[in-house]
């Protein structure tokens, strides 16, 4: 994966985008931000992702094919950051070399209530070190060992961790508890896009951008994780027990024609079982149309036909009637 440096550079230059699950949509304009809100503006987008994805993951944890003991955090290192927006990082954030810092706690997750927050650096976990590297050049890679380490302990259960804040340390008790095993991540592009790939959920800066609320972005997020839910991608790698209602679902399981029809329809789903509002969250395809004029047109990619933003309104009226048919009989949330 490219550094965040790299990666802002494109975003505030002149990129062309695609958008959600292969769409053309425009691209992004020109900007001469300063470092400083540069990295604030990133530092937003992730926190903003990271409480969504996080209410969709444990809340549906019982749908997913593959679930895992996840505290819910989102992390950073100083390693991931190069140039001018490094030495912010490590002053903002406290940040140092490859060790995994707290970028987003969402409220509810095991992560917030153990007392962790932005600005915490993890140093240990069960009272094994974490690797800080060399520091020298810009990577995920050592933050992604680090946190390799850290999912290997909350697999186990319980977790302590050694964390530094304004340069105290202090011990801290973590219970992880049952989520999807997709974690999300914003990447920085310019562009309109997200994406899964049967390990992760991805979302672009601009796709966060234009999503008026959180009930909107959890529409494109619950999209996205539909297709992990339907096991339109899997990995073999990704493994854990599976949700004890999974079996309940309807909908047809492996790409097919209908893959983007039935994410859009269990999405839904998906997004009122986290207390998200389903009626506005299909307000983004307005905005999303309104930004990429290209979504107005049906397209057909790897995963299927994509209808067109007016069609998948359309599509999705009777979803939402039954959706509040449902819950007014007090049935399950389940397509």
């Amino acid at each position: 994966m490219a550094s965040r440096t790299a990666l802002l550079a494109i975003v505030f230059a002149a990129g062309l985008g695609l958008a959600a699950c292969g769409h053309p949509s425009a691209g992004s304009s020109s900007t001469t931000a300063a470092p400083a809100a540069r990295l604030e503006a990133l530092n937003r987008l992730d926190a903003r992702v990271a409480g969504v994805a996080w209410r969709l993951a444990q809340a549906n944890a019982d749908l997913c094919p593959v679930t895992r003991l996840r505290a819910g955090w989102t992390l950073q290192s100083a390693s991931q950051y190069g140039g001018d927006l490094r030495p912010l990082a490590e002053a903002r954030h406290g940040l140092d070399g490859d060790l995994p810092g707290i970028l987003a706690a969402p409220p509810g997750s095991p992560a917030a209530q153990a007392g962790l927050a932005p600005g915490d650096l993890i140093l240990a976990v069960n009272g094994r070190p974490l690797s800080r590297g060399d520091g020298a050049r810009e990577s995920y890679d050592g933050l992604d060992a680090n946190a390799a380490v850290l999912d290997a302990a909350a697999a186990d259960g319980p977790v302590r961790l050694r964390v530094r804040r304004d340069g105290a340390e202090r011990e801290v008790a973590v219970q992880p508890v049952a989520a999807c095993a997709y974690p999300a991540q914003v990447e920085v592009t310019g562009t309109l896009r997200s994406h899964a790939d049967g390990r992760h959920i991805f979302i672009s800066d601009g796709m966060v951008e234009i999503a008026a609320d959180d009930d909107q972005l959890a529409f494109v997020l619950a999209h996205e994780l539909s297709h992990a839910v339907l096991e339109h991608r899997t990995r073999p790698d990704v493994t854990g027990p599976r949700g004890a209602a999974n079996v309940a679902i309807t909908l047809r399981r492996g790409l097919s024609l209908r893959a983007e029809a039935d994410a859009d329809h269990l999405g839904l789903y998906l997004l009122a079982r986290a207390g998200f509002d389903p009626w506005r969250g299909v307000e983004f395809l307005t905005r999303y149309e309104q930004a990429a004029p290209g979504a107005r047109f049906a397209q057909v990619n790897a995963g299927g036909v994509y209808e067109s933003a007016p069609a998948r309104r359309r599509t999705l009226q009777p979803v939402l009637t039954e959706i509040a048919a449902r819950k007014a009989d007090g049935r399950p949330l389940i397509p």
